[in-house]
């Protein structure tokens, strides 16, 4: 479908303006360059049909001036929005599910015969992709107030469809959503009971302090006993309608946790599914992605008209926008997603609360709610509780992850997880090792469209130090680790401005192609003693060194050592592989004294036993790759 060009560079404009003011919007985290791994492999998308709305809920992530706008997205458009998720998605090597929410507004304000053409085409697009091995879910999102009668005969004819849910959500009554005293509560009731034996009725509840209030057991009696099986239980956003809101209506992150640990609790008679328990019950046999805080790789979102943001859940002069202005209709779209994306994956993936960093967890919880980690530092604080005796709340609910790890943290599932990690990078390394010269960013530095075109059939990219269409070199490894090309550092990525926080992704195992030689880790080292990720690296080594031989001591739980305090346990796995697989490289750098006072614990010590194979069965497949 051709485009106008005069209205592409007016789009192109606003994006760069609002590019601009997204800048100053950064995240407030400073980056600590924590050589820590982080898992998160779901891409997560939304397309809003329309923005117009027929309620007026408070607590809106929506700026309320677009819920009057009545435009709706035309039927090829829709359509080219979900092939080209469905291209991006192919495009990386380093995603493992795709989820994708259709919304709006309201999306039963669309006309119901555009629902009853496009309802089952994307569910086919579903299946076709849970057939070809690819677990993909869709989610219908709706107020359940819908005007036109037959929606209801709609959604019930697939009820019953494996791929499916239809979100519905739930506020206190403070939000104003369902009008003076509740008045339409009862309509809203009515049409849960209506929709009868759907296997996929989704409970979204918003938990301000309005549902705190209410408490778990009015969630049982209103609507688990009228059939609801699946809730999940989402916190405010700080955008739109919402902040105002959120300012008023946040809750303690404390009360927040034991809402939905009384819930679960409450519901098991029911067999209800509280999604958040249940996704951390799954994710702590790994410690891999958690899905439920908004931390997925992708969270992008077009538009009616089209155009894409990296965020649904920030609109208007909120919205997140590539640095050019993308519509599901331009060359390379699929492409310039990825590319787009990498701001956000490096928000991600690059910071974490000061808190964070000696979690257990973190690895899986990623800090916890993703809109709340642009929140300054007192925001958070305030809703953290400070009552020892009622121990640790964050933003990730610290207190669940310890409950469900009790029955379900597995470390040694970590590690086998991880070296399936681990050997598929090496086979993506050894396969490239032959790359012919790379392409040059710098030779399309003045060429958006061009630039795409050539990197299509690049194996290996030279990267230069300094930004290129609105993305920094640490962001843009991200896309080309996304598609799996290699990276070399134009004057050696130990000159990068960026070089701590590069390292740090690659001896932690965040890069799922890219790597770094351990040559240009020791002169980063050496040229930098007192930074902290030399700690990290210098302890590893010593840890590396001086196991086997290594003091016992008696005591629980996993020893520590060297200034970093590095924990000898799978919270540093991939650093300490890392280490011993480039063991003789770091040798004799001037920031990597010997240390002999190693001392490790049972635990430490069958650890490290455990990993020796580890990075042993890395290096073979690396040798075995590149003959």
């Amino acid at each position: 479908m051709p485009r106008c060009p005069a209205l592409t560079l007016l789009n192109r404009e606003h994006s760069r303006f609002c590019f601009i003011q997204h800048l100053r919007r950064a995240m407030k985290i400073k980056n600590y360059s924590l050589p820590r791994n982080r898992s998160i492999e779901m891409m997560s998308t939304t397309i809003s049909t329309n923005l117009n709305c027929n309620m007026a809920c408070k607590h809106c992530y929506i700026q309320p001036e677009l819920l009057r706008i009545k435009e709706y997205i035309d039927e090829p458009t829709y359509r080219r929005c979900v092939e080209v998720i469905i291209e991006s998605f192919h495009l990386d090597e380093s995603v493992s599910y795709l989820h994708l929410d259709v919304l709006g507004g309201e999306a039963t304000l669309m006309p119901y015969e555009f629902w009853e053409r496009n309802l089952p085409w994307t569910l086919d697009r579903v299946s076709e992709l849970n057939d070809a091995g690819i677990q993909t879910e869709f989610t219908f999102c709706s107020n359940l107030m819908w005007r036109d009668e037959r929606y209801l005969d709609l959604l019930r004819a697939h009820r019953h469809h494996p791929y499916m849910d239809i979100a519905i959500s739930f506020e206190g009554p403070e939000s104003g959503r369902f009008g003076r005293n509740m008045a339409i509560f009862p309509k809203f009731l009515s049409r849960i009971e209506a929709l009868g034996d759907c296997n996929m009725l989704n409970l979204v509840l918003i938990m301000g302090q309005g549902i705190i209030n209410l408490g778990p057991q009015y969630i049982i009696d209103t609507f688990v006993k009228r059939g609801i099986t699946d809730v999940t239980c989402d916190m405010v956003f700080p955008w739109g309608s919402g902040k105002a809101y959120f300012d008023a209506h946040q809750p303690l992150y404390a009360d927040v946790a034991k809402f939905i640990a009384d819930l679960t609790d409450l519901g098991k008679p029911y067999g209800l599914t509280v999604d958040h328990l249940d996704d951390m019950q799954k994710s702590l046999r790994t410690l891999s992605r958690s899905q439920n805080t908004l931390n997925d790789a992708y969270e992008y979102h077009w538009d009616q008209k089209g155009n894409l943001s990296l965020n649904p859940n920030q609109t208007g002069t909120e919205a997140v926008l590539p640095h050019v202005g993308l519509h599901a209709w331009d060359a390379n779209a699929a492409l310039k997603i990825v590319w787009g994306n990498s701001s956000e994956l490096d928000n991600k993936l690059s910071f974490e609360h000061d808190f964070c960093r000696d979690c257990k967890y973190l690895q899986a919880c990623n800090s916890g709610w993703y809109p709340h980690k642009g929140l300054d530092a007192g925001v958070v604080q305030k809703y953290m509780t400070d009552d020892t005796q009622a121990g640790f709340s964050c933003p990730g609910f610290y207190e669940l992850w310890e409950r469900e790890a009790v029955h379900n943290l597995d470390p040694q599932g970590v590690t086998r997880y991880g070296d399936e990690r681990r050997v598929r990078k090496a086979k993506r390394l050894a396969c490239a090792s032959g790359a012919e010269s790379a392409m040059r960013e710098s030779s399309y530095a003045d060429d958006y469209e061009s630039f795409f075109d050539a990197v299509k059939g690049a194996v290996s990219v030279e990267v230069f130090d300094g930004d290129l269409f609105g993305l920094t070199p640490r962001q843009r490894l991200w896309f080309y680790d996304r598609i799996g090309c290699l990276v070399r550092f134009e004057g050696g990525v130990s000159s990068f401005a960026d070089a701590s926080s590069i390292i740090a992704h690659v001896v932690a195992g965040n890069y799922h192609t890219i790597e770094v030689a351990g040559e240009q880790v020791r002169l980063f080292c050496d040229a930098n003693p007192k930074h902290s990720l030399t700690s990290y690296i210098a302890d590893a080594l010593n840890v590396v060194r001086y196991w086997p031989n290594a003091p016992i001591l008696i005591a629980d739980g996993y020893a520590r050592h060297g200034n970093s305090g590095l924990e000898v346990s799978f919270k540093f796995e991939d650093l300490l592989i890392w280490v011993a697989r480039h063991k003789e490289l770091l040798e004799g750098g001037a920031a990597f004294a010997t240390n002999h006072h190693v001392r490790l614990t049972p635990a430490s010590y069958d650890y490290m036993q455990r990993i020796k194979a580890s990075a042993y069965r890395v290096t073979r497949t690396m040798q075995s790759g590149s003959k």
